[in-house]
């Protein structure tokens, strides 16, 4: 994690992606425990996770 910038109106942070499941899956698996604006931010952090990763499959026979 890399803070980018930071000023009094926000934050710029950067992640790896090997850091997003460590810092997403305390925090979800303990929900009940943060406030609902951490876990907007986390459920935002394991959408792009799930994003960066590639899940597409060439269907069989599309070339044939």
């Amino acid at each position: 994690m890399e803070v980018i910038h930071k000023d009094k109106h926000g934050i710029t942070i950067r992640f790896d992606k090997k850091d997003l499941a460590k810092i997403v899956e305390p925090i979800v698996k303990n929900a009940e425990n943060f406030a609902k604006d951490t876990l907007d931010i986390v459920y935002l952090l394991a959408e792009q996770d799930y994003r960066t990763d590639d899940h597409f499959k060439q269907p069989p026979h599309v070339f044939d």
